[in-house]
């Protein structure tokens, strides 16, 4: 799964390379944010068919289905796997017809043989941002509020998360951007976007502190490299 992630680039870089629309509002209150939780605000880029662009949007993290009777239930929906994302009744909807980018930095996994289990980052080696896969939902109360609401996609981890989680996000290469957001397919399927995520480069990763586990700290400080931990037999985590 993928359940905390960063975003500490500019939104100005994003708009640049995402070809997005940012809102004054998103962009007077933007900041680097370093421990990106489910349940709080994370920024996303959908297609607007309405104007023929890009454009962003902060959504709540974890997927409220448009039938769902109570928003709570987006508290379980935070990933949805990419093996079966297109016929689960609570992601089928939101997979045809609303797909979206979510920017990240990085994002971490914990190492839970060990105790306390260990956090380590994952990140773009010399790269500011890299773009995952998610998909998205409007739902609507009888009352007449609102929630836009997300999920991230995972798919079977590739080196080197898959020697500290067998999950991870989808991350998509430019080249498959405008398929991504294309409403225009008439019936997505995953493998294609999968065989260009598994062209990418692959991630840098290091341990970090297990003060990340904290969703009250939001610092630089969380993705600063600490000391990895050692094997039983006394040698280094094998990592490479």
């Amino acid at each position: 799964m993928c359940g905390r992630y960063t975003l500490s680039a500019g939104h100005e870089a994003l708009a640049r390379a995402f070809l997005a629309e940012f809102a004054e509002e998103i962009r007077s209150s933007w900041k680097p944010r370093y421990n990106i939780a489910p349940g709080t605000g994370i920024l996303a880029i959908m297609d607007d068919r309405d104007r023929g662009a890009r454009r962003a949007e902060v959504f709540h993290w974890g997927l409220v289905p448009h039938w769902a009777r109570d928003p709570k239930l987006g508290h379980k929906l935070i990933n949805a796997r990419a093996e079966t994302v297109a016929g689960k009744p609570a992601y089928r909807d939101a997979f045809r017809y609303r797909r979206c980018l979510v920017p990240a930095s990085g994002f971490y996994e914990w190492d839970r043989t060990r105790t306390p289990p260990q956090p380590y980052y994952f990140h773009p080696g010399g790269e500011p941002f890299m773009a995952l896969a998610g998909i998205w939902e409007h739902w609507m109360h009888p009352g007449g509020s609102e929630i836009l609401s997300a999920a991230l996609i995972t798919m079977p981890a590739r080196h080197p998360v898959e020697a500290i989680h067998h999950r991870m996000p989808v991350v998509l290469p430019e080249t498959a951007w405008d398929e991504w957001l294309s409403t225009d397919l008439e019936n997505p399927v995953m493998e294609p976007f999968l065989t260009a995520s598994g062209s990418t480069s692959p991630l840098a990763m290091h341990a970090v502190s297990t003060a990340v586990n904290r969703t009250d700290r939001d610092d630089r400080g969380l993705i600063e490299p600490v000391s990895a931990p050692s094997t039983e037999d006394g040698g280094q985590l094998e990592l490479f």
